[in-house]
């Protein structure tokens, strides 16, 4: 989500915790169950003629879709994803 509504300037990880006794683990939810049709799309300010939109609007029904039916969530997923909503909203068409 992070990545999509910043164009790709901030780019998102894979979640990964790692727990030692040594030191302390701190943690930030963002995005925490969003509603299912919102519409998630970039911040218009971040696209210009030299940056471009790179993904395409979606709501987090059809990511948790995408995620959960199709493809395991990697480094790639959000390329991956705005594949597979573009070729459903050109079949629709």
């Amino acid at each position: 989500m992070q990545q999509a509504l910043t164009n790709g300037v901030y780019k998102s990880c894979i979640h990964r915790a790692v727990v030692n006794n040594r030191v302390a683990r701190r943690s930030l939810a963002f995005f925490l169950c969003p509603k299912m049709d919102i519409t998630v799309t970039v911040a218009q300010g971040l696209v210009n003629a030299a940056n471009p939109r790179r993904y395409p609007d979606f709501t987090w029904a059809s990511l948790l879709e995408f995620t959960q039916r199709h493809y395991r969530a990697d480094m790639k997923t959000l390329d991956a994803f705005s594949k597979w909503v573009q070729q459903r909203e050109s079949t629709e068409k």
